[in-house]
């Protein structure tokens, strides 16, 4: 489990709102930035462009993707590059009813800046963050509640992971797209050797990894996956045991509950019968 879990679990416990100014502009070219001592927070985020940032004399490239937390009395001073204006996305907030040190457990208390990888991930927040701000419907500061504690909970999972050695977290990413390449594919006869060339590995090489990092092989990880697919379509779905093990890539029936018996502890029958569309033509 994440060292940061239960600190994020405390956003529960907390509520934020927009205070101060907030948008979305593109830098004017003879731009640099001095605001005074902040006496609130501000979430700060190159969409485009360079610069660099001086946080309390710590100083932080800016790129795409970079995501700074400013905090109550920081100094901050930046500057961008002129031949690569930046275009940002800012917004100021408070936490309303709790104490300045219990805010600084739940935002990582030694971090300022994270640079995301996938931008994807924050990047809409944002956008949604400040249209909600500029709108100032009746129902939105509950929305803008949770969109703030959304997107600082993913900027100290960015955090953490950045915090891992960059093979590992490359090599989990590979994972994901394996497995993410198997589900779309669970009908098909797996050709382990060309699943592994999209990630630009051998077969042997992928499923090394995926026993170091899961547990299991890459073969173990088709018949994993096959059979959290049989669940769903047991107790979601009207196909029959028979259809569902066709479905799932398997010649016959008996090999498809064969195995999903020494997955499970118990037939695809026996969860089928406890389900309300039971077609109660097979086994």
């Amino acid at each position: 489990m994440s060292e940061y879990s239960p600190l994020l679990n405390r956003f529960n416990e907390v509520y934020f709102t927009v205070s101060g100014s907030f948008g979305k502009y593109r830098c004017e070219p003879t731009w640099s930035w001095q605001p005074p001592s902040f006496h609130d927070y501000d979430v700060w985020y190159a969409v485009s462009g360079q610069g660099h940032m001086h946080i309390n004399e710590v100083g932080y490239d800016i790129q795409p993707g970079s995501c700074f937390v400013i905090r109550p009395g920081d100094r901050v001073t930046a500057v961008q590059n002129p031949n690569h204006m930046l275009t940002v996305l800012f917004c100021h907030f408070i936490v309303k009813d709790i104490t300045k040190e219990t805010v600084e457990t739940l935002i990582l208390p030694d971090k300022r800046c994270v640079n995301f990888r996938e931008m994807s991930a924050v990047e809409p927040l944002l956008q949604q963050l400040i249209e909600l701000a500029h709108r100032q419907a009746e129902d939105d500061p509950f929305e803008i509640n949770l969109l703030l504690k959304l997107i600082l909970t993913r900027w100290n999972r960015e955090s953490e992971r950045q915090s891992m050695p960059h093979q590992s977290y490359y090599h989990k990413q590979i994972i994901l797209k394996i497995q993410d390449s198997i589900r779309l594919s669970l009908t098909e006869t797996v050709n382990y050797e060309s699943l592994a060339k999209s990630v630009g590995f051998t077969a042997r090489y992928v499923s090394k990894l995926m026993k170091e990092y899961t547990g299991i092989t890459l073969k173990e990880t088709v018949t994993k996956l096959r059979m959290e697919r049989a669940v769903h379509l047991l107790t979601e779905t009207t196909m029959s045991v028979t259809e569902i093990s066709s479905a799932l890539g398997y010649t016959d029936i008996y090999t498809f509950s064969k195995l999903f018996k020494r997955h499970f502890g118990y037939a695809p029958s026996r969860l089928r019968s406890l389900h309300p569309a039971d077609t109660g033509n097979d086994e």
